[in-house]
C-alpha cells in the first residue's frame, strides 16, 4: 500500500541518518529523488561490494531515483532550486551552515517554495557551541552515554554493533516530517524540522537517564542482563544460550510451571521482581542447572507453546532462515538479488513494497530533469556545463 503516493521528496543526504528517512518515505510510496554529486554519494565507496556496487549504499537507497547535480556550478544551484520548487519534502544531513554556503539553505528554498518541508539531521543540533562538530554514529554513542552502558558486566564498554544513533535519528526526523506534512494540510505552510543525533541518543537512553535522575547511581554495562528486571538475560543450555525475558511475576509463574519447577514461584527469594533482582545470582544458578538438561532448540520447542518469553540468540543468517517474512528480496540490475529488511509496518494488512532496488549513479538524471521542466536541449547544455 502506497500511503504516501503523490508526496515528492528531494533526498540531498548521504551515508546513513538522512538516507534512512528517505528510505522509509520511498518505501511508503513517496516519489524520492536522490541528489548526488557527479561521481556519486560518498557512501558508494563503502563496501562490501558486489559487481562494483556498494552494499552499504544499496541497503539504504532502495526505491529512489538518482540524479547528479553539481552545486559548485551556478546552473547546478538553479537545478536544485527547481527541484525544491517541485518537492513537498527535502532531506539533508550536512554540517550546519553547509547548505547555506552552497546557496540552497532553508531561507533560500522557503522563498522558492513556501510549502516545502525541510528536514535536517545534525550531530549536535543546529545551534549552540557544538553545532559545527562533525558527527558519526559511534562518536555520538560515546558523546551521548550509550557506550557507557553497553558491554559485558564488569568489562570495558563497547559500542552498539549497528549504527543505532544514525537509524533512530532518522526515524525521529521521519516522524517530524510526517507531523509537519499533516500540519501543512491544515495551514498550507511549510516547516523546517531539525533532528539532533545527540538528543536522539539521550532519548533512547531513557531508562539509564531516569535511573540516574532518581537514584544518583551511574549506570554501567550489564552484559545480557537487565539491571532492574529478573530473570531477564541469556542463560546457558546444553549447547549454548537461550534468552529469557520475564517482565512480571505472572510471567515468572508461567516459566516456573513450564520448567517443571512450580515451587520456584513460591520461593521467598523470588516472590516479586524486586526479590528476584536482589537474588538474581542464585536464581541464575538454579535456572542454568535446569536449562543445561536440554539444547536451546529443545527448550524453544517446549517453552514457546506454553507462553514463555524465550528465544535463541540468533545470528543474521539464522534470522533470515527463521523469519523470512520480515525480509524483502531485492533484485539490483547490476549487483543481482539480495535479502534486505522489509517494511516493519503494514496498512490494513498490506505491506509496502521495499523490494525496489537502489539506483545506479545518475540513472534518472535526464528523466527527472524532464519532469521538472527542462527541455532536451537544456539538459544537454547542463551536461556540457558539468552542472549535472
Amino acid at each position: 500500500m502506497n500511503v504516501l503516493e503523490g508526496v515528492k521528496v528531494v533526498d540531498a543526504s548521504q551515508f546513513n541518518a538522512g538516507p534512512t528517512v528517505s528510505l522509509y518515505l520511498a518505501g511508503y510510496g513517496a516519489n524520492v529523488v536522490k541528489v548526488e554529486r557527479p561521481g556519486g554519494e560518498d557512501s558508494r565507496a563503502i563496501g562490501p561490494f558486489r559487481e562494483g556496487e556498494s552494499s552499504y549504499f544499496m541497503s539504504l537507497n532502495r526505491g529512489k531515483r538518482s540524479i547528479t547535480v553539481n552545486l559548485k556550478e551556478p546552473e547546478g544551484v538553479e537545478v536544485f532550486k527547481r527541484l525544491a520548487r517541485w518537492a513537498d519534502v527535502l532531506v539533508e544531513n550536512y554540517l550546519p551552515g553547509v547548505m547555506d554556503r552552497l546557496g540552497v539553505g532553508w531561507e533560500v528554498l522557503r522563498a522558492e517554495n513556501p510549502r516545502l518541508i525541510y528536514g535536517a539531521v545534525s550531530g549536535f543540533g543546529q545551534t549552540g557551541p557544538n553545532a559545527r562538530r562533525p558527527a558519526f554514529d559511534s562518536l555520538l554513542q560515546a558523546a551521548g552515554g550509550l557506550i557507557s552502558v553497553t558491554g559485558p558486566t564488569g568489562g570495558p564498554p563497547v559500542r552498539v554493533g549497528v549504527s543505532i544513533v544514525d537509524f533512530t535519528s532518522g526515524l525521529f526526523l521521519l516522524s517530524g516530517i510526517l507531523s509537519a506534512l499533516w500540519r501543512r494540510e491544515r495551514t498550507g505552510e511549510g516547516c523546517r524540522v531539525d533532528a539532533s543525533m545527540l538528543a536522539s541518543t539521550v532519548n533512547i537512553m531513557e531508562n539509564p537517564t531516569a535511573r540516574h535522575s532518581f537514584t544518583g547511581d551511574v549506570p554501567r554495562p550489564e552484559g545480557l542482563s537487565h539491571p532492574v528486571v529478573s530473570p531477564f538475560s541469556g542463560y546457558r543450555t546444553r549447547d549454548g544460550l537461550i534468552f529469557i525475558a520475564i517482565s512480571n511475576t505472572s510471567r515468572y509463574r508461567v516459566l516456573a510451571e513450564a520448567l517443571g519447577r512450580p515451587e520456584l514461584a513460591d520461593d521467598p527469594r523470588f516472590l516479586e521482581n524486586k526479590d528476584r533482582v536482589e537474588n538474581d545470582t542464585a536464581l541464575t544458578a538454579i535456572l542454568e542447572e535446569i536449562l543445561k538438561e536440554r539444547t536451546t532448540a529443545e527448550w524453544e520447542e517446549l517453552l514457546i507453546p506454553q507462553g514463555v518469553t524465550v528465544s535463541a540468540i540468533n545470528d543474521v543468517a539464522q534470522v533470515k532462515e527463521r523469519f523470512p517474512e520480515v525480509f524483502a528480496e531485492v533484485a539490483h540490475p547490476v549487483a543481482g538479488s539480495a535479502l534486505l529488511p522489509g517494511s516493519p509496518l503494514s496498512f490494513n494488512g498490506n505491506h509496502p513494497d521495499f523490494s525496489r532496488p537502489a539506483p545506479t549513479v545518475g540513472q534518472h538524471t535526464g528523466e527527472v530533469l524532464s519532469e521538472i521542466g527542462y527541455s532536451p536541449e537544456e539538459i544537454e547544455k547542463l551536461r556540457k556545463a558539468k552542472a549535472v
